[in-house]
């Protein structure tokens, strides 16, 4: 009798889902009965859906707090280019050549590329801290969404 790692496993069911024709998904009837046929109890199947969803709902906020970083990048490049541009074209208008113009160029620029550097580097703990402050923030929000909705909800029915 053959037996596979968990690794293995994990490949091999890979590769069958891969096989099946597009659209097809599985029902979650049918992932615990691959489970179960697995030796998978039912406790800790539901306990692995469940930190799945869990995962699958920060994933999405990385998502997008990555195409919030991205905006906020592309932004600040468009600023910095304007604003160069500008400066660049007042020095030669004014001296003939780009003098004094070079150094907001270069300092804006070291830190525009910082900040590629950081939107772009997913990898570190200061990543993880700004996700974690925006992730407050979001949430702040939307608190401040529902109360304030709630009061205006409250003020319109007083009114009336």
């Amino acid at each position: 009798m053959d037996t596979y790692s968990d690794e293995q496993v994990d490949q091999i069911l890979r590769y069958a889902l891969a096989k099946r024709p597009n659209g097809q998904n599985l029902t979650k009837k049918q992932v615990y009965e691959i489970a179960s046929d697995m030796g998978v109890s039912e406790t800790d199947f539901l306990a692995a859906v469940q930190e799945w969803q869990s995962t699958q709902g920060v994933r999405k906020e990385q998502v997008e707090f990555d195409k919030y970083k991205k905006k906020s990048f592309q932004s600040n490049v468009l600023k910095y280019a304007i604003v160069n541009s500008f400066l660049v074209a007042l020095n030669l208008v004014t001296s003939g050549k780009i003098g004094w113009a070079v150094y907001p160029l270069l300092f804006w620029g070291l830190a525009v590329a910082l900040d590629a550097w950081g939107t772009y580097q997913t990898d570190s703990e200061e990543y993880e801290k700004q996700f974690q402050k925006w992730q407050r923030k979001q949430k702040r929000d939307q608190l401040t969404a529902q109360i304030t909705g709630k009061l205006t909800t409250s003020l319109e029915d007083w009114l009336k």
